[in-house]
């Protein structure tokens, strides 16, 4: 490392204040009121504040925290947590779990992992689908009995297995048990570990941020924790 001596002209400033915390949230917590307070006493504008942090998957929690506290952001040079490909991908396929009512949540899955379904079979799909007044997801359940698909029903029917394999397994797992389980039976944490790039690695780091919001609302939640309510608190904050 090259030597260096550091100095300034400017005049002596305040101290850095630190402080340590025992969990994310409460370091998210405590930055946010400090922006509020700092804002309300006129010390600052929102616009004069940053966070910095050491990876994309720690956004989540600061993200969250600011919603709640009515907080403008701008994340720089990046994208919001819940806007990421992998989060989008694993709450679809959490989505079609639920109720599979969600015709863009099933069709953004049902090639993630590869399972080679075209864009013209998945056309004729919903087809039928507008024919007979179904679900885009119900349609792939009959894929058999559409005939302009031919043998592209044998690709589809693996995917409505996995659905509803994992399905059947609601009552007797976790939220974050069925997670874990996607990401084992579609291999998608797999495929990411063998691409071994940065990008790929920041990926895996934003799915695991994701495991701990599941963990996190399992923990904290006051009812029975459910895929549907964990679904209805991301979308609060999704959405927003």
């Amino acid at each position: 490392r090259k030597a260096k001596r550091l100095w300034t002209e400017n005049e002596e400033g305040e101290k850095i204040a630190f402080h340590q915390f025992e969990t994310g949230f409460d370091e998210a917590d405590y930055v946010a009121k400090d922006i509020r307070s700092k804002v309300r006493e006129g010390m600052y504008h929102y616009g004069d504040c940053a966070v910095l942090y050491r990876t994309n998957a720690q956004s989540r929690l600061f993200e969250e925290r600011f919603i709640t506290a009515s907080i403008p952001y701008k994340i720089v040079g990046g994208v919001n947590f819940y806007s990421r490909r992998e989060i989008k991908d694993l709450l679809a396929y959490l989505k079609t779990i639920d109720n599979a009512m969600d015709d863009l949540a099933v069709r953004r899955i049902i090639n993630v992992p590869k399972r080679g379904i075209g864009a013209t079979t998945l056309s004729r799909v919903q087809d039928y689908a507008d024919e007979n007044g179904l679900t885009f997801y119900n349609a792939l359940k009959m894929a058999e009995e559409i005939g302009t698909i031919g043998r592209a029903s044998a690709k589809i029917r693996p995917f409505v297995m996995l659905i509803q394999s994992m399905r059947s397994k609601l009552p007797y797992i976790s939220v974050s048990e069925l997670l874990q389980e996607i990401i084992e039976e579609t291999g998608y944490v797999r495929l990411l570990e063998e691409e071994d790039t940065e990008e790929a690695n920041g990926r895996i780091e934003n799915i695991e941020e994701f495991i701990n919001k599941v963990v996190t609302y399992e923990e904290n939640c006051e009812e029975e924790p459910t895929l549907s309510g964990f679904l209805e608190e991301v979308a609060l904050v999704a959405d927003i």
